[in-house]
């Protein structure tokens, strides 16, 4: 099982495909399991390097740098990236993230990446707000309660015995941002990623009101940016990300956009 130490961390990944490297970047309460059919998918193009954030799947369960993830936890993961592609002797990489980790992604090329002399070249991110209010993060937690109760079963696949603990820290990282005003991705690091990126999502997601307004915030603010959002969620589960609700239409629109900015 290849393991990247980083101080006290042991931060599981994996590699499939060859080609340019493309990380995927994983929602809260997932592993980077979960998004096999993705890696799968691009795999067919791209090296693939598929991680699991400290404290969840495969990586190290143990709490550690609580103080450094509790002041950004995106930003950390983003970091953590750093390090996977700097001990992975590679200085470039494609990235695609799904909620969180699609706020991890921007953190990533819009932040940690220049200041690890690294080049991000490309960003989707799927289904997600980069400025969450309490309201609606303690809507986000409402929905996340169904989803434990259909998912309990992928949950301990991809998190071990110990995934209620997993779900609970997470749980109880989100409601403390919610019961601090929520949080919101600095517009500097917004306006900061030199790379290509593209917005997708589902206006049906109740985790996710208000999508559109946000989705033309933040593309008003990344230099180059686009974006589409379905009408519809195409799929009787609406917190599914756009991702999985319409994943061949997700697909086709994710691989015309690297098409359209791979270098020939």
């Amino acid at each position: 099982m290849p393991t990247s130490t980083m101080g006290d961390l042991q931060v599981y990944y994996a590699i499939q495909g060859k080609g340019e490297p493309l990380l995927i970047f994983s929602d809260h309460l997932l592993s980077s399991a979960a998004y096999q059919r993705e890696i799968d998918h691009f795999s067919a193009n791209f090296q693939v390097i598929a991680f699991d954030y400290p404290g969840r799947g495969k990586s190290t369960h143990q709490t550690h740098y609580p103080d450094e993830q509790a002041y950004d936890l995106w930003g950390f993961w983003g970091d953590l990236a750093c390090h996977l592609l700097q001990d992975l002797k590679l200085d470039h990489a494609y990235a695609f993230g799904v909620g969180g980790g699609a706020m991890a992604a921007l953190h990533f090329a819009g932040n940690q990446a220049a200041q690890h002399h690294l080049r991000a070249c490309s960003i989707i991110a799927d289904s997600f707000l980069a400025d969450w209010d309490s309201r609606t993060l303690h809507r986000w937690l409402d929905v996340r309660e169904h989803y434990y109760v259909r998912n309990h079963k992928l949950l301990k696949e991809l998190h071990g015995e110990d995934w209620r603990e997993v779900v609970d820290r997470d749980t109880a990282f989100v409601r403390r941002l919610a019961d601090h005003g929520g949080y919101q991705v600095p517009d500097a690091t917004l306006n900061a990623i030199p790379c290509p990126v593209l917005l997708t999502g589902h206006q049906r997601d109740h985790a996710l009101p208000r999508i559109a307004a946000e989705y033309a915030r933040i593309s008003s603010l990344i230099p180059n940016c686009d974006l589409y959002l379905s009408a519809s969620q195409n799929h009787p589960y609406i917190e599914r990300p756009y991702a999985w609700s319409d994943s061949s239409t997700f697909l086709q629109i994710a691989d015309l956009f690297l098409e359209k900015i791979q270098p020939q």
